[in-house]
C-alpha cells in the first residue's frame, strides 16, 4: 500500500527503463507525478461506491486512476497500444487489452463494466469530418458499458490539420453534441489551471468532461482546500522559470 502515496508514477529503476522507450515523451518521464486522479474521484464521484465494481480505462498511462480504484476495491482494466505500458501494467497485476483505440469493436473486449474512465487519450479529429463515424465510436465506448453504468470522458482535442479556429471549435461541439444525445452531462473546464489540477492537457478553451450517471462536478472541501496552494505553486513555479531563464 506504501506504493501508492509515492509521488511519481515510476517507482523502480526497472520501470524507468521499461518506460524509457514508450512511444509518448510524456510517459518516459520519470518524474511524472500522480496528480489528479484523487482530485476527480473527490470532485466527480461524490457518493459513488466503486468498492466491487469492474472499471475499464481507455488509455491507463502510468495507471494512476486504476490504482486510486483499486485501492477502493474495484477492480481495474485498461485498454494500451504501446507495449511498455502494456508491460507495466500487468506487472502491477491489471488485465490489459492490447490494441488501439480507434479499433474498438475489433479487439475483443468483455464488456459490462460498471464504469469506463478516458483522461485525455481518445480524440474526436481522428474522425474529422465524418459525423457518423464519431457518433459510432463514442457509443461503441458506451456499449461497454452497463446501462446503469457511469462513464467520465475528456477528450484530447489535437488536429493534424492546420483547422481555422471556428472550425475546430465547431468539430468540438459536434462531439459535445453527440455526447448530449448519448445522456451525458457536459461540464466545460473554466480554466487552464483547474484542467492542471485534474492532471488534464489544455488543449482548448472548448474542453469539456463528459460525464454519464455520475454526480454533478462539484468542488470538495479537500479541494477547496488544495487548489488554491496547488495554484500558487505553478505560478512560483513559472517566476521561477523566469527569473531563470
Amino acid at each position: 500500500m506504501g506504493a501508492l502515496i509515492h509521488p511519481f508514477m515510476l517507482r523502480t529503476p526497472e520501470e524507468i527503463q521499461l518506460l524509457a522507450s514508450a512511444l509518448e515523451p510524456g510517459i518516459r518521464n520519470p518524474h511524472r507525478a500522480e496528480h489528479g486522479p484523487a482530485e476527480i474521484l473527490g470532485d466527480f464521484f461524490t457518493g459513488v461506491i466503486l468498492s466491487g465494481q469492474r472499471v475499464l480505462e481507455l488509455g491507463p498511462g502510468h495507471y494512476e486512476f486504476c490504482e486510486k480504484i483499486r485501492a477502493q476495491g474495484a477492480s481495474a482494466e485498461a485498454v494500451e497500444l504501446d507495449l511498455p505500458v502494456i508491460e507495466l501494467g500487468r506487472r502491477r497485476g491489471f488485465k490489459v487489452w492490447p490494441g488501439n483505440l480507434t479499433q474498438l469493436p475489433e479487439l475483443g473486449i468483455t464488456g459490462g463494466f460498471d464504469g469506463l474512465f478516458c483522461k485525455g487519450s481518445n480524440n474526436p479529429f481522428w474522425f474529422y469530418g465524418d459525423e457518423a463515424r464519431l457518433r459510432a465510436y463514442i457509443e461503441v465506448m458506451v456499449g461497454l458499458v452497463k446501462p446503469s453504468g457511469w462513464c467520465w470522458i475528456v477528450s484530447c482535442p489535437y488536429s493534424k490539420l492546420a483547422l481555422p479556429a471556428a472550425e475546430f471549435a465547431r468539430w468540438l461541439a459536434v462531439e459535445a453534441g453527440i455526447c448530449r444525445d448519448l445522456g451525458f452531462q457536459e461540464w466545460r473546464i473554466p480554466h487552464k489551471a483547474v484542467a492542471s489540477y485534474y492532471g488534464i492537457s489544455y488543449e482548448h478553451p472548448q474542453l469539456a468532461v463528459f460525464t454519464r450517471n455520475l454526480p454533478v462536478h462539484g468542488w470538495s472541501a479537500a479541494s477547496w482546500v488544495k487548489f488554491p496552494w496547488f495554484g500558487l505553486r505553478a505560478v512560483l513555479r513559472k517566476l521561477g522559470r523566469k527569473f531563470h531563464s
